[in-house]
């Protein structure tokens, strides 16, 4: 019963749940259905109606909610919609509930504009304060974590050419046996890291005030890592992605003494772009996607001319994301990287 219960509650959250739009981070919003695609046929419009979706929603995670006595998820959106609605108190009753079973999804309790309506209560700041203190205590061993792979073998003189990759909004450093394999034949070390806030288990992203955090997260894996790994920290190039791409061209910007170059595919977010760069000499890829909306693919190209004066700066430009369809990233962006790297003199991307 409760994996039923769960998939309908899948199935309901892939729409507008509630009254108020659905909020998503910036540049991570859904693409919309191509207009022939048989789904984007109009349904009947009692199928949009949203007090019908809220109140099936809200059935639901009452269910779920009594279904598994453990389930923080469930009480806090109730909470949350109870505060859209206006009911300060139920929404009070429905977070202290969430509390009570551990809540520590600090950021979401604590920029969830839903909230607005009780954050100046004595509850909801009690709450958040709980939080707080279970997040510190439970994502500290999380955040900024790394997860690598070295060649085998004897590393050449001066160390593994080491490449550090900083992932999309919402995802977790994982390396999988593609990424190992391409990386091991390449001669190199690989290393992911964590974002360094956690949002949920399995999820987290980086700041969106300040790359500080990142740059620290990264120079203190390279100390710990270096020596043990046999790294080259005179051959350490970025990789990443959205807004992990958009952190590291601000850190390619502001502390290019730490890295030889870097490979940026479609970056996106909320931190404040660089508008001055301090980068020479290093060779910099930039790809950007057609179907990304005006202002992202606008970032990628600003990037593009702050670093182009004093720097070695190729742009891709695709129609979308890699897929099972048009190949993996592996295949597109291989030889781009050795051109980074200073191996390839063609930076053109693969099939």
């Amino acid at each position: 019963m409760p994996f039923f219960l769960l998939a309908m509650f899948l199935a309901f959250a892939t729409g507008p749940l509630f009254a108020a739009p659905m909020l998503y981070p910036e540049g991570e919003e859904p693409l919309e259905l191509p207009i022939h695609s048989p789904l984007s046929k109009p349904l009947p419009r009692s199928a949009y109606n949203q007090e019908d979706k809220k109140a099936g929603a809200t059935s639901l995670y009452l269910t779920l909610m009594r279904e598994d006595g453990r389930n923080i998820w469930a009480p806090f959106q109730l909470a949350a919609s109870s505060a859209e609605q206006g009911q300060t108190e139920l929404a009070e009753r429905y977070l202290q509930l969430s509390a009570k079973r551990g809540l520590w999804y600090y950021y979401n309790l604590l920029e969830d504009n839903a909230f607005s309506s009780i954050q100046q209560g004595d509850t909801y700041r009690s709450i958040l304060a709980t939080t707080k203190a279970r997040y510190q205590q439970h994502a500290a061993k999380f955040e900024g974590k790394p997860h690598y792979v070295v060649p085998s073998g004897d590393p050449p003189s001066g160390g593994w050419p080491t490449i550090v990759y900083l992932h999309a909004y919402g995802q977790a450093a994982t390396i999988i046996p593609e990424d190992r394999l391409l990386f091991t034949e390449a001669g190199v070390a690989y290393i992911e890291i964590n974002g360094t806030q956690m949002l949920a288990e399995g999820s987290f992203r980086w700041s969106n005030y300040s790359a500080t955090s990142t740059q620290n997260a990264i120079q203190r894996t390279l100390d710990k890592l270096g020596p043990t790994l046999k790294l080259n920290l005179q051959q350490v190039y970025l990789t990443a992605r959205g807004q992990g791409a958009l952190h590291a061209a601000n850190l390619m910007a502001n502390y290019p003494q730490f890295y030889a170059g870097a490979m940026l595919i479609a970056p996106k977010g909320r931190l404040p772009p660089a508008k001055l760069s301090l980068a020479e000499n290093k060779r910099i890829m930039i790809a950007y996607y057609d179907r990304q909306n005006f202002s992202e693919r606008a970032l990628a190209l600003n990037f593009a001319d702050l670093f182009r004066d004093k720097n070695q700066v190729e742009i891709a430009n695709f129609p979308e994301g890699e897929s099972a369809s048009n190949g993996s990233w592996q295949t597109r962006y291989n030889r781009p990287l050795l051109w980074v790297m200073g191996r390839e003199q063609d930076a053109s991307p693969g099939a």
